[in-house]
């Protein structure tokens, strides 16, 4: 309990007849603020608290008053709301903990409740882990935007202004503002639909936060080329992503004789007669010849992996057409 006002430590009976450690927490200040008088108590709210420095705690403010009026503001304690905010049971570390577990180390919330529960000896519910959650992506908000003058001091020099959107279809998406340069995302928002009316705020708010960009990068749709009209009217340069100017091209260029090559080799059965090839040959991969159903012949070191090459030699699976094209 190193760093804490707190005046006394007791014990105390909770819900559900479990006892906890009680803490009270007086408020520091001695005198009023506002007049100088003394100050008198004025009342005491007790309420559970969990963090990760004190696990789970019962928590007793005490509240100061000034002594000549009543009316001027109460005094709280300092010590408590660094440690949790104010009228909330869950501590800033515990926040934070939870938040990085969720968003930094990838945990569902099932994952994070086990770890709490054995490291910690916390316990939280799933909807109280999915609360948590959203309060530290709010400060996390918070405190990117307390550090924008910070931001665009190192912006100095300007940044090109990448935009893009994730959208499924009828759940919405997230329309995103990054720096290109730097990889900084800078300003973020849930989209209904990927229109201008819905992307356009999103800009002006990012311009008015970072000022106007040396550039726009953006895909082909139309409805980011409507949103960034402003800029565009200004003179900043409005570019096209090279990979999705490239994706566009490519599908016009070749995906017609594409498809007829992926008929001819799907006829020919070319493909399902390399894989068999391939099995065959991990099968008698200790032997110098080959007799098989492909017929007989000296092994050759390297057959297994050229077939292997040709079977997924598109060296990417992830990638789509046109950058992906295993036949």
């Amino acid at each position: 309990m190193a760093g804490w006002s707190a005046t006394e430590i007791t014990r105390t009976t909770v819900t559900n007849g479990s006892r906890l450690p009680q803490v009270d927490f007086v408020a520091e200040t001695e005198q009023c603020w506002h007049c100088g008088s003394r100050l008198r108590v004025q009342k005491s709210k007790k309420r559970i608290v969990s963090t990760i420095e004190t696990v789970t705690i019962l928590v007793r403010e005490i509240r100061k008053v000034c002594f000549k009026d009543s009316s001027h503001p109460v005094e709280t304690s300092e010590a408590l709301s660094t440690m949790v905010p104010c009228g909330q049971r869950y501590g800033y570390d515990l926040i934070v903990w939870v938040g990085l577990a969720r968003y930094h180390r990838n945990l569902q919330r099932k994952e994070i409740r086990a770890e709490l529960l054995q490291k910690k000896d916390i316990i939280l519910s799933d909807g109280s882990i999915s609360e948590i959650c959203d309060r530290f992506l709010l400060y996390v908000e918070a405190l990117h935007v307390s550090c924008i003058p910070e931001l665009r001091v190192a912006m100095e020099k300007g940044y090109p202004l990448h935009i893009d959107a994730t959208n499924e279809y009828g759940k919405g998406g997230l329309f995103l503002c990054l720096d290109g340069w730097r990889g900084w995302v800078l300003y973020a928002t849930k989209i209904a639909t990927e229109n201008a009316e819905e992307l356009r705020p999103a800009i002006d708010i990012t311009t008015a936060l970072f000022g106007d960009p040396i550039a726009v990068v953006r895909d082909l749709g139309s409805a980011g080329a409507k949103a960034v009209d402003q800029l565009r009217q200004k003179n900043i340069p409005d570019l096209v992503c090279h990979y999705h100017f490239l994706g566009a091209i490519g599908k016009k260029l070749f995906d017609a004789d594409y498809s007829l090559l992926r008929k001819l080799l799907q006829r020919s059965k070319i493909r399902s007669g390399l894989r068999e090839l391939l099995r065959d040959l991990r099968k008698s991969h200790t032997s110098d010849r080959y007799a098989g159903k492909f017929g007989q012949g000296r092994m050759r070191k390297a057959l297994p992996a050229l077939i292997l090459w040709v079977l997924e030699g598109e060296g990417g699976k992830d990638l789509p057409f046109p950058f992906c094209l295993p036949h």
